[in-house]
């Protein structure tokens, strides 16, 4: 089967320009127009086979994207070295994904330890909570009791508030040079 190359009659090294001027001269050579006009079907079916064989050509490599894919698919070596270094390359892909999951496995062991950190943060959190809600509602209840067992209490609780707002209201007026 010839090549792509072969087909247009250019080397592999064409330049675009090369690629383009041997697509038109084959495009001329080999189109169906070009039969006499008795010619038979056997003649127009291979004239027509071989024009649609020019433009695939020129498809592809007049498209620099395709004209790489074909090369590097048509120019695989088959020798015993291309088998050598397969193998270091499929090695090296095995290796690549072992350590691509051990990493997976890795990132899945740290989430679930950080989640189990969290978890336990939580759960210390809700309890610091609720001892600070016990311990709130008891010092409310010793001071409800206090305060049922010396009624005097409220009154001087009620002094030390005035007088430390007093306090503080001289001191800021001080500070501010207010008086």
């Amino acid at each position: 089967m010839p090549t792509l190359y072969q087909i247009l009659g250019i080397r592999p090294s064409a330049t675009a320009e090369e690629v383009r001027r041997a697509y038109k001269q084959r495009a001329l050579e080999t189109h169906p127009d070009k039969l006499e006009p008795g010619a038979s079907n056997v003649d127009k079916e291979h004239a027509e086979r071989s024009f649609r064989e020019v433009h695939d050509a020129f498809t592809i490599l007049g498209d620099v994207e395709k004209r790489k894919a074909y090369d590097i698919r048509m120019y695989i070596p088959t020798s015993l070295s291309y088998q050598k270094a397969s193998d270091e390359v499929k090695r090296k892909m095995e290796d690549r994904a072992e350590w691509q999951r051990q990493q997976q496995e890795l990132r899945k062991a740290n989430m679930a330890e950080i989640r189990e950190q969290n978890r336990i943060a939580m759960e210390k959190a809700r309890e610091r909570r609720l001892k600070a809600v016990e311990q709130a509602a008891l010092v409310q209840n010793m001071v409800d009791e206090l305060s049922q067992l010396t009624p005097e209490w409220e009154q001087r609780k009620l002094h030390v508030q005035q007088v430390s707002s007093e306090q503080f209201t001289f001191f800021t007026s001080e500070c501010l040079g207010l008086k």
